[in-house]
């Protein structure tokens, strides 16, 4: 667990375990993790492919549920809330960018950006004003009534990227967010993710097997063998 310095986290898992049922047996992922998250801090999770860090974002994101331990906003227990609340609590508070961009295919670049918004209400003008912000400081301005099959691949991030910013939430999740992308397209969009994070003033934890973009947070933390650890320096490739 890192040391807040007196500081009340704004998120913090509490030993989180993760199993899973097999034929065999249950599946260990996580075991006993402990993870503190302060406001505006940046925090990468490095590890292995299938050392569990997909799953240990999704606990973060309260999209799945543990199988053991706690997970606290502020202080106060999630579990003990009613879904509802917690679902409320996601929407408003937590921005995810996955892998792939999970664009809906038949709404142009802009109406995929003021989704979060049309979820939550009606989309008033302030709204499209600040997406088409968005969509600028992306470089995408003279892309916004384009559908995502009209954009290419890292146009396609870019927007999921802006769209994660949307509601102003407090933590942006972001797992593998340019894995599918080449080195230079990714390191670009890195470039995007950090400064929109710090524009916005939001914590940010981000899962990737790139250890330049990794070196980019305050801290980098190692999911080994079920439990997250700080990572041991090494050279960047």
């Amino acid at each position: 667990m890192s040391d807040t310095g007196g500081m009340h986290p704004l998120l913090e898992g509490i030993g989180l375990r993760k199993e899973f049922p097999r034929p065999e047996g249950l599946l260990m992922v996580l075991d006993s993790c402990h993870f503190q998250l302060l406001e505006k801090e940046a925090v990468a999770v490095v590890g292995s492919s299938g050392s569990g860090k997909s799953t240990f974002l999704n606990l973060l994101g309260a999209l799945d549920t543990p199988t053991a331990g706690h997970l606290k906003y502020r202080g106060r227990p999630l579990d003990t809330q009613d879904k509802l609340v917690v679902d409320r609590w996601r929407l408003e508070r937590i921005g995810f960018v996955f892998q792939s961009h999970m664009l809906l295919p038949d709404f142009t670049a802009l109406e995929n950006l003021l989704l979060p918004v049309r979820v939550q209400g009606p989309v008033g003008a302030e709204h499209r004003q600040r997406a088409e912000r968005f969509l600028e400081a992306i470089g995408l301005s003279d892309r916004a009534t384009h559908l995502p099959g009209e954009l290419s691949g890292g146009e396609q991030q870019r927007v999921a990227l802006a769209r994660a910013f949307m509601n102003r939430p407090e933590i942006v999740l972001a797992d593998e967010p340019f894995g599918n992308l080449d080195r230079e397209i990714g390191g670009q969009l890195g470039e995007m993710l950090f400064r929109l994070r710090d524009e916005e003033g939001v914590s940010l934890v981000i899962v990737t097997h790139d250890l330049r973009l990794a070196a980019r947070a305050d801290r980098t933390l190692e999911l080994k063998d079920g439990r997250l650890q700080p990572q041991i320096a090494r050279e960047p490739s």
